[in-house]
């Protein structure tokens, strides 16, 4: 190769044909020969460089033998994304894994370390054919030839989501194969680079030099001699001798392109001697001489000289150097540190305006504004090996390709290589280099259709593991980039005391949190439900569980008076609580709260309770099984009338106060509330403390009733805590419990402007109390929708938060404000999946985020039948049948079965000797009579059916009862006089009259 055979393809030929050449027939691809991945999701992050993390992507795969193939499949509906790797035919070497380990090994962890929270899933056999199939399907092939370029500036516009955009609707596909090259190879290119670099740098500049002297000098010289010699030795000679010369020379020279000399030259010699000789010779000879010289010489000499020197420059020469030295040697440095691919890119579509659409619009957002002697172009595949090739993920071979070449000597291959062509004559491709290649096999920077783009915020990744295994309370697993990782993640039992708080928007996953955590404490529990039943379901796990429905008797009643308290407790603190319960649900003006709190006061003292000790005058044990001295609701709202005409109000006002009062409490006093409040006993809530108990308020539906009941629940929980925190203190145990609160708004809620001052005192009451009850072992779990609307103490007091998906900005600034939450990471509240949370607790640094561990389904999940919660209540009313909760059990002598139980929480014993005095119907008594026994009956109606009067109509009436009983009991005809009808109406409670 010449120099100027170079330099004419430089400057004439700037392109090279050699992807025009005859390609090899390729070898058909196997089924295990390659494997596929396709991107589900990718995890949006502004902050983490997406072409960056597919370098390193390429460099993790950078395995000879490998081809890395990436694949963008559009179709009329989507898009799909998959990364690939395949195994070079022409390689005979043996692969250190199969295609099917590198992919599991190494590809699909590489993206997903590099693309975190990327949803990855590998093809099976079926799905990789029919993408293998698709393609081989597409009848137009192009190809898009040269060096991609990254534009620094505007990397926002070079985005694949600009591609995919414009390529909507359209059937095609963006193939890009990559062959990394060896060091060895990369050392190859280099030097070749470094060669030619070489040869042309002498071509690059012309050097033309212009020189002129001039020179001109003169010399001239005299000299006289004169001889006088005299001898006398008999002889006598005489001589005479003159002499004179003269000497001229001249000259000029002149140098440059062309040089010219002139010398002339001059000498004239002149000698004149006049000789004379006389000689005489005697015996004897005398000689005298006399000699004189004179001379004279005279030198002049002139110079005069002149020089131009001229450089040229060849530009064309000058710029393949620049870009050698600046682009070409980067480049291949760069591959040196994280490789190079020989690659090309295919376009493939069914019609030639879709190949050239996408053609012309990958050129266009893969092309920059740097210096780039190779740029994109296109051109059309007819070669039908090569079009194989692309159906195999081959790249396509030369044929007489020349394996073994180790260096180029061929000019065009030279200018091949300075165009980025396949060196050494092996394939029909380009050299480029991760970087490059992440220009065109990327991922969108915005969601397309067929890829989810999802943002992602980084939370805490260190889960604590100091915390004892019978400690732990399992919740689910660590997410790292929107990705559920093998690691799983606790809270600490001990700190269960300092309570948890649960948010979270309706069907983000809250109620699976709580059954998760209910299951996992191993602690006995009370749920109290206002508006749901999703918590039945943990009856499939643990039959033991108890569930009440709250204003349906009809399932599974609950009896719970307000007024009963625990012997530890005082009088004054439950009706503070009381009236606490009231304020919290009830908007109360003026003087109501303290006519309520007077008239409770009056309500135990007409019950024989002293209000200073807290004892009863009328009953030896005030709080044993079957004794009923608390007041009801039913002797409040009386009384409230009593003591509403004691203050001295007017009529009017009294009136209104009357009419305020009644207008909250008279609706609590009838139908399933009334049955459920309006009772002598309350359930042992010392006892349900010691069980998993679920309290259903679905059935509850005006909000404030909901609310008050709520308070009266909480009131008593909180004092059977106190008590059995007390016994098991004595015993040197510890206790435990947890209530969960749903939807603790009710409750708990902030305190507005415009509220009533005694609503907000109600709400502090409860809020202290929930921050005091750690004390005795207790652990709250309040569970809400919208935070903003909770007390701030809530918030403030719980040291655990859990939260779900919340979409409110202020829900937001409330929680993530007392867990240290960034404003990214509060935004990120709102992209929450169904079942992620963000965690907070003791022992993590930073908050973490946690995938949830279903337990059980609320949705899938068979519902729980509601025979069998009617069974489990009524059962455990049969084993407590003596306590007195359901009035007139703990007068058998027999435990009861479910049937007795229905019939009394129903009021049937009652109701029939209704229907005995008032429409003469006795067919029900009777058979109650039989059943049970008319003496059973004859105490059951004279304790249920009628108000405590004087003891002499008590008597009067109980004897009239036995009479009356015992005859019917054996003649179902025995009539009722006028005179027993009399002595049975005095005292009938209101409810049972006609």
């Amino acid at each position: 190769m010449s120099k100027k055979s170079l330099i004419e393809l430089l400057k004439n030929s700037p392109c090279v044909t050699q992807s025009q050449a005859p390609i090899e027939a390729p070898e058909e691809l196997k089924e295990h020969e390659f494997s596929l991945y396709h991107i589900k999701q990718v995890t949006f992050d502004e902050d983490s460089p997406r072409k960056e993390a597919f370098e390193n992507v390429l460099n993790a795969l950078a395995i000879e033998g490998v081809i890395f193939t990436y694949l963008l499949l559009g179709n009329k509906t989507k898009v799909d994304f998959y990364f690939g790797i395949v195994k070079n035919k022409k390689y005979k070497g043996t692969l250190p894994l199969d295609m099917d380990d590198i992919g599991k090994i190494i590809l699909k962890p590489s993206l997903e370390g590099n693309f975190r929270g990327s949803v990855v899933e590998r093809l099976i056999k079926e799905d990789r054919e029919t993408v293998k199939q698709i393609i081989g399907h597409f009848t137009h092939v192009s190809k898009l030839e040269g060096v991609p370029n990254v534009d620094e500036d505007n990397e926002q516009f070079q985005g694949v989501d600009r591609l995919v955009d414009i390529m909507s609707g359209d059937d095609f596909c963006l193939a890009v194969l990559a062959d990394p090259l060896s060091l060895l190879e990369i050392n190859k290119i280099e030097n070749e680079l470094h060669g030619i670099y070489d040869k042309l740098m002498p071509l690059a500049k012309k050097s033309i030099q212009n020189g002129e002297n001039e020179a001109k000098t003169t010399g001239e010289a005299e000299g006289k001699t004169v001889t006088d010699s005299t001898g006398t030795n008999d002889s006598l000679s005489v001589t005479h001798n003159t002499g004179k010369s003269v000497s001229v020379t001249q000259g000029m020279s002149e140098s440059g392109s062309s040089k010219q000399t002139s010398k002339s030259s001059a000498e004239t010699d002149h000698d004149k001697h006049p000789s004379g000789s006389e000689a005489k010779s005697k015996g004897t000879t005398v000689s005298k001489a006399i000699a004189m010289n004179t001379g004279t010489n005279s030198s002049t000499q002139h110079g005069t000289s002149s020089s131009e020197s001229r450089e040229f420059t060849d530009k064309n020469v000058q710029e393949w150097l620049n870009y050698i030295d600046e682009v070409l040697l980067k480049r291949v440095q760069l591959g040196k540190n994280k490789g190079l691919y020989l690659s090309n890119i295919y376009l493939l579509a069914n019609s030639v305006a879709s190949v050239l659409k996408l053609g012309n619009t990958a050129r266009s957002i893969f092309s920059g504004a740097e210096v780039n002697k190779s740029p994109l172009q296109i051109r059309s595949v007819t070669d039908k090996n090569e079009i194989d090739s692309v159906r195999n993920f081959q790249l396509p071979v030369l044929k007489n390709r020349q394996v073994e070449q180790t260096t180029i000597t061929n000019s065009e291959n030279q200018l091949a290589l300075l165009l980025s062509k396949s060196p050494f004559n092996r394939y029909a491709c380009n050299w480029l280099s991760t970087k490059e290649l992440s220009v065109v096999a990327g991922l969108p920077q915005k969601e397309v259709v067929g890829l989810t783009l999802k943002e992602e915020v980084e939370f805490g990744l260190n889960v604590n593991q100091r915390i004892d295994e019978q400690n732990r309370i399992f919740l689910g697993s660590l997410v790292k980039s929107g990705l559920v990782q093998a690691m799983d993640v606790f809270i600490d039992k001990r700190e269960l005391d300092k309570h948890i708080f649960i948010a979270g928007v309706t069907g983000s996953g809250k109620t699976t949190t709580c059954h998760r955590l209910l299951e996992s404490a191993q602690v006995p529990f009370l749920v109290i439900e206002p508006a749901k039943t999703e918590y039945r379901v943990l009856t499939k796990r643990n039959q033991d569980i108890l569930i009440f429905t709250l204003g349906n008797d009809n399932l599974a009643p609950f009896r719970l008076n307000p007024f009963e308290f625990f012997p530890h407790e005082n009088i004054t603190a439950r009706v503070d609580m009381i009236k606490a319960s009231i304020e919290a649900a009830f908007d109360m003006e003026a003087a109501i709260p303290q006519l309520i709190e007077a008239a409770i006061y009056r309500c135990y003292e007409d019950k024989g309770w002293n209000i200073a000790t807290s004892k009863n005058r009328l009953y030896a044990n005030p709080f044993a099984d079957g004794v009923y001295a608390f007041p009801t609701l039913s002797d409040l709202v009386k009384m409230t009338e009593v003591v509403v005409s004691d203050q001295g109000f007017d009529d009017r006002l009294k009136q209104d106060y009357i009419g305020s009062i009644k207008a909250r409490l008279q609706g609590l006093l009838i139908g399933a509330k009334g049955l459920m409040l309006d009772t002598p006993r309350s359930i042992n809530f010392s006892d349900l403390v010691k069980r998993n108990v679920i309290l259903e308020l679905e059935e509850i539906r005006n909000p404030s009733e909901k609310s008050l009941i709520m308070g009266f629940v909480l009131a008593n929980l909180n004092e059977a805590i106190r008590a059995n925190h007390l016994q098991y203190q004595q015993r040197g145990e510890k206790f435990r419990h947890i209530t969960l609160i749903e939807e603790a708004h009710r409750l708990l809620a902030k305190f507005e402007p415009g509220d009533s001052t005694n609503k907000k005192q109600g709400v502090e009451t409860f809020a202290d109390m929930l921050a005091e009850v750690r004390k005795y072992g207790e652990s709250l779990i309040i569970v809400d929708q919208i935070p903003n609307k909770l007390t701030p103490e809530v918030l403030k007091n719980t040291n655990t938060k859990i939260i779900h998906k919340l979409l409110a900005q202020d829900d937001k600034e409330a929680v993530g404000n007392t867990m240290a939450l960034s404003d990214e990471q509060k935004d990120f509240l709102s992209h929450l999946e169904p079942g992620r949370v963000i965690l907070s607790s003791s022992g993590m640094s930073k908050p973490l985020q946690v995938q949830i561990k279903e337990l059980v389904s609320t949705t899938t999940e068979q519902e729980v039948e509601p025979a069998d919660i009617r069974h489990i209540a009524l059962q455990y009313y049969a084993e407590t049948y003596s306590s007195g909760v359901i009035q007139g059990l703990e007068l058998l002598e027999r435990k009861p079965s479910a049937t007795d139980i229905a019939d009394f929480l129903q009021g049937a014993l009652a109701e029939s000797w209704y229907l005995a005095i008032g429409k003469k119907d006795r067919k029900n008594l009777i058979d109650y009579i039989h059943r049970f026994g008319w003496q059973f009956m004859r105490q059951y109606i004279d304790l249920s059916c009628y108000d405590q009067t004087s003891e002499e109509c008590s008597q009067t009436r109980a004897q009239c009862l036995k009479d009356f009983l015992e005859k019917l009991s054996s003649n179902s005809q025995e009539r009722i006089t006028l005179d027993l009808n009399k002595a049975f109406r005095i005292g009938l409670k209101v409810k049972y009259k006609e």
